[in-house]
């Protein structure tokens, strides 16, 4: 038969799987926008933090910590939850008690992921609320502004509590 090979009907109303994934993937990268803003470097920073961060830009549903924060770090939801229930997550340097907690801007959400006890240092992936963006998207969601560092060591004391 003539066109049975494309796996389309006469009006093309199957789709082939690759297709189907190209669709799939499309939805799902309008569910978090993935723009990455370009790595700046911010004279008016604090000096004392570390310049290996990237800004996103992202869309997320709520404030709520892990949203943020798996958003953030581009994690699943099971490891920041795992996180949660061992004792590794902090905002603005307390130990996290609520992960349905509502950040604002200006909150650092920290995932700590090593710790030197020699050094009495400690390894956290960093996550800092930059800003939120007026409009919202047309699903109501938020367009926020995240920094992100990937791994970034602090003295053990500042993170203890």
């Amino acid at each position: 038969m003539p066109g049975s090979d494309s796996g389309e009907c006469c009006r093309g109303h199957l789709r082939t799987n690759s297709t189907l994934q190209k669709a799939t993937a499309e939805e799902d990268s309008d569910e978090e926008s993935q723009g990455e803003m370009s790595e700046q470097e911010e004279p008016d920073d604090d000096p004392g933090v570390a310049r290996d961060y990237k800004d996103l830009e992202k869309v997320v549903q709520s404030f709520r910590y892990d949203v943020i924060l798996k958003t953030g770090l581009d994690v699943g939801r099971n490891k920041v939850e795992d996180a949660f229930y061992k004792g590794e997550l902090r905002l603005n340097g307390e130990k996290l008690w609520k992960k349905s907690r509502t950040v604002k801007v200006g909150d650092t959400l920290d995932l700590l992921i090593g710790e030197d006890k020699e050094a009495e240092t400690e390894t956290v992936m960093r996550v800092l609320l930059k800003k939120v963006l007026a409009e919202k998207t047309e699903s109501e969601k938020y367009r926020v502004v995240l920094r992100r560092w990937k791994k970034l060591k602090l003295p053990k004391k500042s993170m203890s509590k």
